[in-house]
């Protein structure tokens, strides 16, 4: 499931600067294809960031039902807290730049007054980040989340 999760990420971050070379001209497409891939980019980057927060909600869920009895129970689901904490923020930021991307980028496709290209290229490049930014936390987290569901396991037996 993390190999899956952090493919997805990553193929989102490839797409996406993909997107952003089509919409400066440096791959020769014509402007329908950057909005069908910017769509499409937008739907994975969305799809990805939102199955990883559900994992970690998930995986975090399981250790407070595994170790409730437990005496080092606590501590254990505190650490599932804090790796929340550090990638949900970044994650979510991520969906909603691209998301603001994507809409104002259909602003500036249809030509509406109040959605000037630099404010799109501007959201693409703020977007960029934050994707790169929850990649790699979430890459960082999910190894330290399998460690820690290894600890539970052992503890368990």
């Amino acid at each position: 499931m993390v190999l899956a999760l952090l493919t997805a990420s990553l193929l989102s971050i490839v797409c996406f600067i993909v997107t952003i070379l089509m919409g400066f001209g440096v791959v020769n497409t014509p402007l329908a294809q950057h909005v069908l891939f910017g769509f499409f980019t937008t739907f994975l980057v969305t799809l990805s960031q939102s199955m990883t927060m559900f994992y970690f909600i998930g995986t975090g869920k399981q250790v407070k039902d595994l170790v409730a009895a437990l005496p080092a129970g606590p501590e254990l689901v505190q650490r599932t807290k804090v790796f929340k904490a550090q990638v949900f923020p970044p994650a979510l930021w991520a969906m909603l730049f691209t998301m603001a991307t994507m809409i104002i980028g259909g602003g500036v496709h249809t030509k509406v007054a109040w959605t000037p290209t630099l404010l799109h290229t501007a959201l693409a490049a703020i977007s960029l980040y934050y994707n790169v930014v929850a990649f790699w936390k979430e890459a960082k987290y999910m190894i330290a989340n399998n460690l820690l569901l290894e600890e539970v396991d052992r503890l368990l037996r």
